[in-house]
């Protein structure tokens, strides 16, 4: 088994990545496993030599002389004006079967309209959708968009609840999926154009669909998918992790409380069990190929923890599970008089 890893992208690489996998390779991976580190060579092989991992036999280089920026001005066009970046190496190692996953912490945008022109998207899929896992009350959800599609319409909603329901199924090991469509209220007038029409989609193609849920209500009820549109999930996602680490950090700078071994334990359980490193990474669904997006602010754990979810991905064939369960719903390549083709 092969992940390539981009080990320029994010906030804190290289180091970051380096470490990520210095961790893994120390929690006894599994054997057949090998790691594919795509970027600059001399930089990679100095981070190795570094840490005591140059003579790995569970690691390869693989060069990348070239960079796309966090805050690249184009970064939908990266993969044109820089073909040599490890962003675009690592996805065209997917591509020529020799990596059977990739993982980055790197642009999103970039990662995304990389891995579209590369690979492609699944037969029937008109946008693929990042779905990122959250823990609950009732056994966790998968949120999808939570930031590869801002402005969406329908059909893509629909999509992204069939693909997120799939991967839900897959990751809580389970055979039905309860699913809610993020909104203003519980009312089925609720909201805007998209989320109304959305509704009248979800409720005659999605089985499972229960209806609008507010975002109060996400981490109670008991409910396996939840989507929006990528804008929505995006600012959802971002004001959880805001919260939480505020909570926490007030918590224990507080003079009156941060005494209090039991608030600041019990905070601290409710961060761990929140923080983005100890989830890794999201996946892009609906991408023929298995794209995995770190947060860019990532550290090492959410790397190991990655590697860990990219390998039992490609172990389990959940591209091809995607994809069967896709060829059985109709509803993908069904027309529903949408005049877009996106």
């Amino acid at each position: 088994m092969k992940i390539a890893l981009d080990v320029m992208g994010g906030d804190n690489a290289p180091s970051s990545n380096i470490l990520g996998v210095k961790r893994f390779l120390n929690n006894n991976p599994p054997s057949d496993i090998k790691i594919i580190l795509v970027g600059d060579e001399s930089l990679i092989s100095e981070q190795l030599k570094a840490n005591d991992m140059a003579s790995s036999k569970h690691i390869k280089i693989h060069h990348a002389p070239d960079l796309i920026t966090m805050d690249e001005s184009k970064p939908a066009l990266a993969f044109k004006n820089k073909p040599n970046s490890s962003i675009v190496r690592s996805i065209n190692l997917v591509k020529e079967k020799q990596a059977d996953a990739v993982i980055s912490a790197g642009n999103t945008a970039a990662l995304l309209a990389s891995s579209l022109f590369v690979l492609g998207k699944i037969e029937g899929i008109k946008r693929p959708t990042l779905a990122s896992y959250f823990p609950s009350k009732t056994g966790g959800f998968v949120l999808s968009d939570v930031g590869a599609n801002a402005e969406v319409k329908p059909m893509h909603i629909l999509q992204f609840a069939i693909m997120a329901s799939i991967y839900a199924k897959h990751i809580k090991n389970t055979n039905s999926t309860k699913v809610g469509l993020l909104n203003i209220g519980a009312e089925k007038n609720k909201g805007n154009t998209l989320t109304q029409t959305s509704f009248d989609f979800l409720d005659k193609n999605i089985d499972g669909f229960v209806g609008n849920i507010e975002p109060r209500y996400i981490f109670n009820k008991d409910i396996d998918v939840v989507v929006c549109d990528g804008f929505t999930g995006n600012v959802v996602l971002k004001l959880t992790e805001g919260l939480i680490s505020y909570f926490q950090d007030w918590i224990t700078t507080d003079n009156a409380i941060k005494n209090d071994s039991k608030a600041v334990n019990a905070v601290n359980a409710i961060f761990n069990n929140y923080n983005y490193e100890e989830h890794g990474a999201s996946p892009f669904l609906g991408v023929n190929g298995i794209v995995l997006k770190c947060h860019g602010s990532c550290s090492e754990i959410s790397i190991d923890n990655s590697l860990n979810i990219a390998y039992l991905f490609a172990k389990e064939k959940l591209i091809h599970k995607i994809e069967n369960e896709l060829s059985e719903n109709k509803i993908v390549t069904e027309n529903f008089n949408q005049t877009d083709n996106e």
